[in-house]
């Protein structure tokens, strides 16, 4: 912040990591990911409205969203 605050947050996906690469979408490790909470698909078959509204990233981000708008 402008006065020197910092703030952190930390998003957690449970679920495994498969043996083999499944699906076409995402990048890096998305293929090989099978987050607990989509129904057996990996994360690379997930849409990128699902990924996005179960992802680590995006529940950091939604963490910091009130502090990041407090100085917008």
């Amino acid at each position: 912040t402008p006065d020197g605050a910092e703030f952190t947050a930390e998003g957690r996906w449970e679920g495994s990591l498969l043996r083999e690469p499944r699906g076409e979408g995402g990048f890096g490790y998305d293929p090989l990911f099978q987050p607990a909470d989509a129904d057996g698909r990996s994360s690379a078959e997930l849409t990128a409205e699902e990924k996005n509204a179960r992802s680590h990233r995006g529940k950091a981000l939604r963490a910091l969203a009130p502090h990041i708008a407090a100085f917008v």
